[in-house]
């Protein structure tokens, strides 16, 4: 999967995880909308101060919308986005449960 295909998943679940429309999302980044359907389908990559727009209205790091694997498929990228947001929201204490379940899963898949 591309940069930008990997980079669109990544900025359309975050922005449907915050509850937010594409039009919505435009109004925040002073942005149209078509620009924001383009970004989120991989036709486009968004300039550094777009970029910076995009993580404000999201409340995220910018590193968010880099952060997936190369070869990851669109789902995967969709549940990995999903999986982070929802991490992101738990106190230390449940994190940690968190970690400590997602990693059984992981050594059980690896047998």
């Amino acid at each position: 999967m591309s940069l930008k295909l990997r980079v669109g998943g990544r900025l359309r679940e975050i922005r449907k995880f915050r509850g937010l429309t594409q039009e919505r999302l435009a109004e925040r980044i002073e942005r149209s909308v078509d620009a924001v359907s383009a970004l989120e389908r991989g036709l486009a990559l968004p300039s550094f101060e777009t970029l910076e727009k995009l993580a404000d209205a999201l409340d995220v790091p910018v590193r968010d919308f880099f952060d997936v694997e190369e070869d990851a498929s669109e789902a995967r990228v969709q549940m990995l986005t999903r999986l982070m947001m929802h991490a992101r929201a738990l106190s230390d204490a449940d994190l940690e449960v968190a970690v400590e379940q997602v990693g059984v899963m992981a050594r059980r898949a690896k047998r």
